[in-house]
């Protein structure tokens, strides 16, 4: 699948080469900034990457100088309109219903069964950050900044960046980085486990990122796609009931086709020629 998901100037796009998919935020000219159409078309994006069988790991990328310089703060940005009225109980509902469709799309994201990376540059603020909260891997430059601002405007993190920056860092930096609005380079970020690599610029992160996600496409993707499920469910359960999910996704695995190819690609010395069955 080469091409996108919904025209040229589509503010974001899908496209795979090979078992690698790409998804790219594309208003360059605004850092990619998210407001509601960027949203709407974010869920066309994943919903093509649910609907692509070939896609077995899949990359988060922002056109441009920077990975994403978080919520769109000009008028275009549709949610502004409900900031500018008169407070009324039909307008914080409506509001309301908005944030909770969005977070519904950052979720959907979140729970892809195949691995994300989020592949960052310069800046990864607000809303951003939030996006690349829901990618399983989390790379950058050295010169990304990263923040969560909401604070010193007047709001709060609301699409489920203060949930899964919990989960990420722990309770106390995520209360850090939330009360102090304040920017963070990425040597701290991968300090406290935000970031899992920092790379020295541009042309290092791409290739790194792509290094990577090559290597994961190149493992029995049955066996990947189940160990990212059974980390999913890990969150929403006991640990016994996890164990017990964990055990009944393994055993749908052994034996497969993929897993005698695996075995004696490693006994041959050669790389393994998998096909998901």
């Amino acid at each position: 699948m080469n091409g996108t998901t919904s025209g040229k100037r589509s503010p974001v796009q899908y496209q795979r080469d090979g078992f690698v998919g790409t998804l790219l935020l594309n208003r360059p000219e605004k850092r990619n900034a998210l407001n509601p159409r960027v949203w709407d078309a974010l869920d066309e994006a994943v919903a093509a990457v649910e609907n692509d069988a070939e896609a077995r790991v899949v990359l988060l990328k922002g056109a441009g100088v920077s990975f994403c310089g978080g919520l769109d703060l000009s008028p275009d940005n549709e949610l502004f309109v409900f900031a500018s009225q008169v407070p009324s109980a039909a307008n914080k509902v409506l509001f309301y219903k908005e944030v909770r469709r969005v977070q519904r799309i950052h979720t959907r994201l979140d729970r892809l069964t195949r691995p994300t990376i989020a592949v960052m540059q310069k800046h990864c603020l607000g809303a951003g950050l939030e996006l690349a909260l829901c990618c399983d891997i989390r790379l950058c430059t050295a010169d990304t900044v990263f923040s969560l601002p909401e604070a010193r405007l007047g709001f709060i993190t609301d699409i489920g960046g203060l949930q899964r920056l919990n989960r990420v860092v722990g309770c106390a930096h995520a209360r850090e980085i939330s009360f102090r609005a304040h920017r963070f380079s990425a040597d701290k970020a991968l300090a406290i486990g935000l970031v899992n690599e920092v790379y020295p610029d541009r042309e290092a992160l791409e290739a790194g990122a792509e290094a990577m996600a090559r290597e994961i496409a190149g493992n029995p993707p049955l066996a990947v796609q189940g160990a990212k499920e059974v980390f999913l469910y890990d969150e929403d359960v006991t640990l016994e009931e996890s164990l017990e999910y964990n055990a009944a996704r393994s055993s749908m695995l052994v034996p497969s086709e993929d897993m005698a190819e695996a075995i004696n690609a490693y006994l041959e010395k050669r790389p393994g020629r998998f096909k998901g069955a």
